[in-house]
């Protein structure tokens, strides 16, 4: 009497099948997680923003001198792809203690309403210097995926919405 094994396995198109739908379900997460990547990406980079904002305001309150002899005004300049933290009553490029933040590569300023582009807080009260109701907002877009935020600011240097 001959005795047959069975012989167990997967066959070829069995496997590809598999291999398909895994790759499929595969494609179908991460464009999924690159989504939620871009929008993390902007609401670190607002809250990032804002508690900056709030830094440069605190400093010009109390009347932090960073090592110099007087205290002065802070602010902060933007541009396209960055901002640029500085102390003084104006911005100026050539000063050597301004520090400047590099927005993500997808990220960018799409409208900045302060004049000449730049907040100042004027030191003591904290208060935005020549606020105007109508130039007080900054927006920061995902060039990716199109989300917006929009930071809008009160006289008193308090972000009032984050839209």
């Amino acid at each position: 009497m001959i005795i047959k094994k069975k012989l167990s396995g997967f066959t070829l198109p069995e496997i590809i099948v598999v291999i398909g739908v895994m790759m499929v379900l595969l494609s179908l997460s991460s464009v999924n997680l690159l989504s939620i990547y871009g929008k993390t990406s902007l609401g670190t980079k607002v809250s990032t923003l804002v508690s900056d904002l709030k830094q440069q305001q605190l400093k010009s309150m109390v009347g932090d001198t960073e090592g110099e002899s007087s205290a002065d005004s802070y602010g902060i300049y933007f541009e396209q792809n960055r901002y640029i933290l500085f102390k003084g009553t104006s911005y100026s490029g050539s000063d050597p203690l301004n520090f400047a933040i590099n927005l993500d590569s997808d990220l960018q300023f799409s409208t900045i309403a302060f004049p000449q582009s730049q907040i100042v807080f004027s030191q003591g009260s904290g208060e935005i210097t020549g606020y105007a109701s109508d130039s007080d907002t900054v927006t920061l877009t995902n060039i990716r995926t199109s989300d917006v935020k929009t930071l809008e600011l009160n006289r008193y240097g308090v972000v009032v919405s984050v839209n």
